[in-house]
């Protein structure tokens, strides 16, 4: 057998061999596009009825100026001001047993009273003995009483003092910015001294730190508890050009995904991209098998990815042939080399 033959029966058998070993997929599909968007439906209406005590903040609430109904409390510091004479004012600070010392009434019980119950306990003592129709006014310089509690993908997170009235975004300075790991959104945890119970929040901090809109910066009050989650994240494997793992922004799709991939290699199956998504709690798992087509006709742009999902590029046999195939110069002569693209 001449050596050019011999070349020629060792590509065929190479090529045959090769054919036969990337013929099988890496996963199969189970589900169709449907099934997989009702699947994430249900999930999604069973976290809301889960979280149904999360609520966003009324715009009365994102914001006011009002610091609510603060309880004063020890350590809090005071400016009292009596309206009819300034020999009365005074600033004062709630000592620990929750009094405060005042001109001529001496120590008045301010623990647990708002601003204006204090005010109007003050206008009663001056009026029994002083003063025919006394206005008092305080004003609350420093909440030093309560603290609030920072939780999650802050850098320095923990529990500070509440020593001024504080916006979210004073309250991520205080902690010194977000970790790099820091999601897209916020909750605040406030009780609420009217039902008792506590209420929480929900912020969006794309709007808030990457957009700029202030209406998202909530007035945060003392004893609310702030936690800011970790980003959620989705793995890239497969015939893409950067295979790895991917941070998720709020409402990112499977086309974003693959272009931070760089895209799909030249060894792609355009016919067989693949969303893995795991369901009922991690038992199972649901695989949908798109096309390039697929994508590009608009499914790419509505098909939301959520954390935990794989993208996986299947290879094609013919992709990836002609993708490792190449031509080397040995001291035979010219000759016909392979090396596999996937690996």
């Amino acid at each position: 057998m001449s050596f050019t033959r011999m070349v020629r029966f060792l590509l065929l058998i190479f090529v045959g061999l090769f054919l036969f070993g990337c013929a099988e997929e890496q996963f199969e599909a189970n589900t169709d596009l449907k099934q997989f968007q009702q699947v994430s439906q249900n999930i999604e209406k069973e976290k809301a009825t889960t979280d149904r005590n999360i609520q966003k903040p009324s715009a009365a609430v994102l914001t006011t100026d009002d610091i609510g109904d603060y309880l004063l409390g020890p350590g809090d510091l005071l400016q009292v001001t009596v309206f009819e004479t300034q020999d009365l004012n005074a600033e004062v600070r709630v000592s620990s047993r929750g009094v405060i010392s005042l001109p001529l009434l001496g120590n008045v019980d301010v623990r647990n009273l708002t601003a204006a119950e204090a005010e109007t306990k003050i206008e009663t003592d001056l009026k029994v003995k002083y003063l025919q129709d006394p206005h008092v006014s305080i004003y609350i310089k420093e909440h030093v009483s309560k603290q609030i509690t920072l939780v999650g993908s802050f850098k320095k997170p923990g529990t500070y003092d509440y020593v001024s009235k504080r916006k979210l975004l004073d309250v991520i300075a205080i902690a010194e910015g977000l970790s790099e790991k820091a999601g897209s959104s916020a909750y605040i945890t406030r009780f609420d001294d009217k039902t008792k119970k506590n209420i929480n929040y929900f912020i969006d901090l794309d709007e808030l730190v990457r957009r700029g809109n202030m209406e998202q910066n909530i007035v945060v009050m003392g004893g609310d508890v702030v936690f800011i989650p970790e980003t959620g994240q989705c793995f890239v494997d497969g015939a893409v050009r950067k295979p790895g793992t991917y941070p998720l922004r709020n409402g990112m799709t499977i086309t974003e995904v693959i272009t931070l991939a760089g895209g799909l290699a030249g060894y792609a199956d355009s016919d067989k991209i693949k969303l893995i998504r795991r369901v009922e709690n991690g038992k199972e798992r649901q695989v949908l098998s798109l096309s390039f087509n697929d994508l590009q006709g608009g499914v790419g742009d509505s098909l939301l990815i959520k954390d935990q999902d794989i993208i996986f590029a299947e290879s094609s046999t013919s992709g990836t042939l002609f993708s490792g195939s190449g031509f080397t110069i040995g001291f035979l002569g010219t000759g016909v080399s392979f090396k596999d693209p996937t690996q």
